[in-house]
């Protein structure tokens, strides 16, 4: 196992003791009691703040699209946190994780959930630079630099990327930033690690020079913010969570087809109490759509990664020395027999 794999063992082990702490809030849709026929409730963990990054879930929520699909009441609950303990421990039915996170869960703490389909299908993650000639241009660039980055799986995600394109991870100082760009303005660190659908617009929105690094197209090219399930769930339940899948299918195209509608949604409704800045939701949410939209999903539907994608995910994984086999960690079976029986679900918006 590798320096990166041994260090993604040590966050994982922190997720189970953080299972516990594990809060949430519903969101504003139809609490009505599910139908005889309907599922009961369902609990979502996403993966950050409710911001525009969940503008499909809102939707899906608003307009009735889980409770059609007999879920009621629908629990969105706000991350961070320990996403794959969830899952695992039961304290959520559909974790929102990543890749990595993921890879991390089964490999080192042998976890029973599986990744069924990816909302972005090429992840947004990016290192970030202040133009000039410390700019961090290049994946080579790393080298020697000091890169902002907050708790969690941001410093093995830099660490994988330098390995991933032959950098020494350890000539790089990791700074703890916490969401505190101002490091990297300020110039205290030389880059700082986040999304190209978050950090990266509040910063250009600033008038900021900034230098964008994707990690999706420089070597690691793996999905970003996924379903994760139990293994548990894809045996015993699989029409409750296709029926999740189909609301989130029916979300994420109308989120897609009117932006605006999703930022708003999150401004106004879901996260109305988090001082969001309109400007800044209004654009992420136009700025999300190629990493969901993309041209694999227009072929066969959101969500489902394509075996050539899967491959490529597994062999990034494996250049940041991951060693896990493409059907231990994904399912996109679910998906396959929905967009089957459904072909006009799979019709881009």
């Amino acid at each position: 196992m590798s320096p990166i794999a041994r260090k993604l063992g040590l966050a994982a082990a922190s997720f189970v003791a953080a299972a516990a702490l594990l809060t949430g809030c519903a969101g504003p849709a139809d609490e009505a009691t599910a139908g005889q026929d309907g599922y009961g409730s369902l609990d979502i963990q996403l993966s950050f703040v409710k911001n525009t990054q969940n503008a499909g879930e809102y939707m899906a929520d608003s307009r009735g699209y889980y409770s059609e699909e007999g879920f009621a009441p629908v629990t969105l609950v706000a991350g961070p946190t320990a996403i794959e303990a969830a899952i695992a421990t039961g304290s959520a039915d559909i974790g929102f994780s990543s890749v990595l996170g993921s890879a991390t869960a089964i490999t080192a703490e042998e976890m029973p959930i599986a990744i069924i389909g990816a909302i972005y299908a090429k992840n947004a993650f990016t290192v970030m630079s202040m133009a000039g000639a410390n700019a961090i241009e290049t994946p080579a660039d790393l080298e020697g630099k000091r890169i902002g980055v907050t708790a969690g799986t941001a410093q093995l995600m830099v660490e994988a990327l330098a390995e991933a394109n032959g950098v020494d991870p350890g000539t790089i100082t990791f700074v703890p930033a916490e969401g505190n760009t101002a490091l990297l303005t300020g110039g205290d660190v030389d880059g700082y690690f986040g999304l190209e659908t978050n950090e990266f617009i509040v910063l250009t929105q600033a008038g900021h020079d900034v230098v964008s690094l994707p990690l999706a197209t420089n070597g690691l090219p793996l999905a970003g913010t996924s379903f994760a399930v139990s293994r548990d769930a894809i045996a015993n339940q699989r029409e409750e969570l296709k029926a999740f899948l189909r609301a989130e299918i029916r979300g994420w195209m109308d989120a897609i087809a009117d932006p605006e509608a999703g930022a708003r949604l999150a401004l106004d409704v879901y996260g109305a109490d988090l001082g969001l800045t309109e400007a800044k939701e209004l654009a992420q949410a136009e700025a999300q759509i190629p990493h969901i939209l993309t041209d694999q999903a227009r072929k066969t539907g959101l969500f489902l990664l394509s075996p050539l994608q899967i491959e490529e995910n597994i062999a990034a994984l494996t250049l940041a020395g991951f060693d896990i086999d493409a059907d231990d960690l994904f399912d996109m079976s679910l998906l396959e027999e929905i967009y089957a029986e459904e072909p006009d679900l799979a019709v881009a918006p």
